[in-house]
């Protein structure tokens, strides 16, 4: 029936509340009223009622609702390609690396020009330039080097790390050479040597190698060729129509090797590069040397020379060259004999035995060091003596001094006139002492009345050996000294081993390496090792070569008949190969051998 319908919210009749003019809001409708409810107004569903209450809490709470609104537009544009880049590039910043490679050969193309806009790098031996802070995004990169044709490359510099770094090829418009560049002395390539070819740059890569492009219509082209630690060279470059053409070039490592020299019919101290070239006169001699008293011995890395010389009253003196400078500076002088020890790092080590001191008199012995970087002398010990005259005089002599490590080794032994051993109330030492004066100390003391110390050797750079002799037999005992510091009896150690020629070991200019020789069927074999001489590798065998020194820690002098230096490889010598000459010289009557401080005193 119709009357049996029930009203929708739209035709249900509005409902009137009664108005009252008591307060009525706390009270509850009697169990008899009817408890009317609202519904909502036509229009308003439930989805609008929540779009309300949306946006009256986004009114109330700004401090939160606005950052949250611009998060959620950021990660809506960060999600579009089109807008993430020009969104990030407003922010963020990024390298890029490229690689330029020719596009025939393949290989690097160094010293080309990479840019965007006011942004560029140049191109390292591998082909590689990196343009720093550029904003992330779309770029056009513009890469030129002279004779190959300009190029433009569109680039995306990534948000997040690169995967692979772009690859730009470049067409040549010259003729193509290629340059190998390696050491004069061991052959290894040398890496960013560069090449300055027809008004172009390039380096060459980690194998000594580069590509150059030079113009079309020339057979030849003149490079010059430079490298930190070696000499420039001008060089020769053979260009091909019909193909590319190989060209292979040696540099020499820089600095001077010093020697003495006899061509002039003097004794004069001469200087060369490695290579024998550019020989010069440093210290023309003066007529007045003779070979007995004239020794030129180099600091390990060869900044120093220490000279012994009768240059002017024919009385020997010492002197110091700086080859910074080749300037020549007297080191000491007077009425005594002069015996050089060596060098200690920049420590030259001598000793003095004076003249006109009677056997009574003290200091008449010493042991002295020159610090040639500050000029300082300092004497490291002076000999004892007590008496009246020879009568009684009671002397102490000096003997044996020599390097251990950092130290300047030496014995005192007692005498009584006229050279008795057995001196009572005296001890006789095995001492040590820095060069520069500190750590003084006695590793062996005996009763200088029933023994003394003497055939002190240095077996290896850090042991030394030497015997106890007594007064009165022929008993001896042993010692061994280690490079710690520890002495200990040895009961293997004998006068022959004692007495046996001594092995010279050669430190390198760091100190990490040594080098010696060893005779065998009457030729040397040659070594190298630890700074200990342990762990030896044998470089060259049945050799007329003997050691000579070190020059950096990458090569090696040799001589030849005392009389020709060569130099070779750390390495040594490969099959069939030979030492390069670097020049003739003239060799003094000294040999210092043990001597490992320094170099020229074999």
């Amino acid at each position: 029936m119709e009357n049996d319908e029930k009203p929708t919210p739209e035709t249900q009749p509005e409902v009137q509340l009664p108005v009252e003019e008591a307060d009525t809001t706390n009270e509850r409708p009697s169990e008899h009223e009817e408890v009317v409810k609202h519904e909502p107004m036509a229009g308003q569903g439930a989805h609008g009622s929540r779009l309300e209450r949306l946006k009256s809490w986004y009114l109330q709470h700004k401090k939160l609702s606005i950052p949250l609104t611009v998060v959620l537009l950021l990660v809506l544009l960060a999600a579009i390609p089109q807008t993430r880049y020009a969104l990030a590039g407003t922010v963020m910043s990024k390298d890029l690396a490229v690689v330029v490679k020719d596009s025939t050969a393949g290989t690097p193309v160094s010293g080309a020009k990479v840019s965007v806009g006011s942004v560029s790098a140049e191109t390292d031996s591998s082909g590689k330039a990196t343009l720093h802070s550029l904003k992330v995004g779309s770029k056009t990169l513009v890469i030129t080097k002279k004779y190959y044709t300009d190029r433009k490359a569109s680039v995306v510099v990534p948000i997040l790390k690169a995967k692979n770094i772009p690859e730009i090829k470049l067409v040549a418009t010259g003729r193509q050479v290629k340059i190998k560049v390696t050491d004069f002395v061991n052959g290894n390539g040398l890496a960013d040597v560069s090449i300055n070819l027809a008004g172009s740059t390039s380096k060459t890569d980690k194998n000594g190698e580069a590509l150059v492009v030079v113009p079309t219509g020339t057979s030849t082209q003149t490079a010059k060729l430079s490298l930190d630690g070696y000499n420039s060279q001008d060089a020769t470059v053979k260009v091909s129509d019909s193909s590319i053409q190989q060209n292979d070039f040696k540099l020499v490592a820089s600095g001077k090797v010093y020697f003495l020299s006899k061509l002039s019919g003097k004794i004069d101290v001469v200087k060369t590069n490695l290579d024998g070239s550019e020989r010069a006169t440093v210290l023309a001699g003066t007529g007045k040397e003779d070979d007995t008293n004239t020794v030129l011995l180099a600091s390990r890395d060869w900044k120093y020379l220490a000279l012994l010389s009768a240059r002017d009253t024919g009385q020997p003196k010492l002197y110091v060259i700086s080859t910074d400078d080749d300037k020549l500076l007297a080191m000491d002088q007077g009425d005594a004999n002069f015996t050089p020890v060596g060098w200690s790092n920049h420590y030259f080590v001598y000793t003095v035995a004076r003249n006109g001191y009677n056997n009574w008199q003290p200091n008449a012995f010493s042991i002295k060091s020159y610090n040639a970087d500050t000029g300082q002398l300092l004497t490291l010990a002076n000999n004892n003596a007590t008496g009246t005259s020879n009568a009684d005089a009671q002397y102490e002599a000096i003997f044996d001094t020599l390097f251990m490590g950092n130290d300047v080794v030496y014995t005192r032994t007692w005498y009584k006139y006229p050279g008795y051993l057995q001196v009572e109330g005296k001890q006789d030492v095995l001492a040590a002492i820095h060069p520069d004066g500190t750590n003084s100390r006695q590793i062996k003391t005996v009763d200088a009345n029933t023994s003394y110390i003497s055939n002190v050797k240095l077996n290896k750079p850090g042991e030394l050996d030497f015997g106890v002799y007594s007064n009165n037999s022929s008993n001896a005992t042993y010692f061994v000294l280690d490079k710690n510091g520890n002495l200990k009896q040895s009961t293997t150690l004998t006068d022959s081993d004692l007495f046996s020629e001594t092995t010279t070991y050669l430190s390198s200019p760091s100190g990490e390496q040594t080098f010696w020789q060893d005779e065998r069927d009457g030729k040397n074999t040659l070594f190298i090792g630890d700074q200990d001489g342990g762990n030896a590798k044998q470089i060259a065998t049945l050799s007329d070569y003997s050691t000579y020194g070190w020059y950096t820690d990458n090569y090696l002098l040799v001589s030849k008949n005392s009389s020709e230096l060569y130099i070779i490889p750390k390495s040594g010598l490969k099959d069939n190969s030979k030492a390069l000459k670097v020049s003739d010289y003239h060799k003094p009557s000294h040999n210092f051998y043990g001597y490992g401080g320094g170099y020229g005193g074999l």
